[in-house]
């Protein structure tokens, strides 16, 4: 029979201390479980949480990866714990509960989902160099319609080969980083990447209807241009020193004071100046002019930090395009 330290510790692998403490306060009331299959390992639950419609926990050991195993619908699991094989609060208190109605059952459970989690880390390794697929293969099963790689997008602005190594060489860096820190969405490694990739393929997406008249060239490139400023910071906060992606704060200032001068705009966001800077730092090969500029400087919205908020129809394109991938997908 396995210890009850046993279990306690591999609970503290799959998650960290701030999931755990939260997993605790949650009232063992808030958990329902609906159907549970010992022999096939299949468990069918709810958690009430914040919202009035209980969140789905949906267990099938029989699974291969923990994509399949583990069905449940909370926005911070699907976001950041689900892509790095942890435990979300709601998973975390389900075993305790399931431990307190059946202890062998809730332990073995638990080693055989860590077992599955410690082979599917052994095997995943992500491919730098693949700029056409999301680093989180489950996304494209989630989207109605058959999405484009980056080489798609390049043929499309038909870049000369020296643009399409520049790009290559950022959105690599991409490849490395989360698309949020702090448990946001995309929350993962490679999540940066899928999140630029869905944007593009949404800011192409729309810029073919017929809501929006703006060029598709353009459209497609803000898109891919919009969170450099991530890859910058990121890449900074990882101390990654890769001159073409970090950038210093005169750059940053320079952007800032060209922003006021060009546009009379009041504020800051440094997201957003990063982003520039990093277009300027490349401005040889990298195309932007002021319509892109300023899609780029409003592709929050509401929630942009330069005012007054003068939203271009490029700028209000891109940024429903990234609310798509971020509110609907949580990448």
């Amino acid at each position: 029979m396995v210890e009850q330290n046993d279990f306690v510790e591999i609970i503290k692998k799959l998650t960290n201390k701030t999931t755990f403490n939260r997993a605790i306060s949650i009232s063992d009331n808030c958990v329902r479980i609906l159907k549970m299959d010992k022999d096939l390992g299949v468990i069918e639950a709810e958690i009430q949480g914040n919202k009035l419609i209980p969140y789905k926990l949906n267990f099938d050991i029989s699974r291969k990866n923990l994509y399949e195993i583990i069905y449940h619908d909370c926005p911070d699991y699907l976001a950041h714990k689900k892509l790095n094989n942890k435990f979300c609060k709601h998973i975390t208190k389900f075993f305790y509960v399931l431990r307190n109605k059946d202890y062998q059952f809730a332990n073995n459970l638990l080693i055989e989902v860590n077992s599955k989690i410690n082979i599917e880390n052994q095997q995943k390794k992500i491919d730098l160099f693949d700029l056409n697929h999301f680093v989180n293969d489950d996304l494209k099963n989630q989207l109605d319609f058959d999405y484009k790689g980056f080489d798609y997008f390049f043929d499309i602005l038909e870049l000369e080969d020296s643009t399409r190594e520049c790009f290559k060489e950022i959105l690599m860096e991409s490849r490395k980083l989360p698309a949020a820190l702090r448990g946001f969405h995309g929350g993962y490694e490679g999540g940066l990447f899928d999140h630029i990739l869905l944007v593009t393929n949404y800011a192409y997406k729309l810029s073919n209807s017929m809501d929006y008249n703006v060029n598709i060239k353009k459209a497609v490139l803000t898109a891919i241009y919009h969170d450099f400023g991530k890859i910058s910071y990121y890449s900074f906060k990882r101390t990654d020193n890769v001159s073409k992606i970090s950038v210093n704060r005169e750059e940053l200032d320079f952007i800032h004071e060209d922003i006021v001068r060009k546009f009379n705009y009041e504020g800051r966001d440094y997201h957003v100046e990063e982003a520039l800077a990093v277009l300027k730092r490349n401005s040889q090969v990298l195309f932007l002019d002021d319509e892109m500029y300023q899609a780029i400087i409003f592709h929050h919205g509401q929630w942009s930090k330069y005012f007054p908020i003068e939203m271009n129809e490029l700028a209000t394109l891109i940024h429903r395009a990234d609310m798509i991938a971020s509110q609907t997908y949580f990448v």
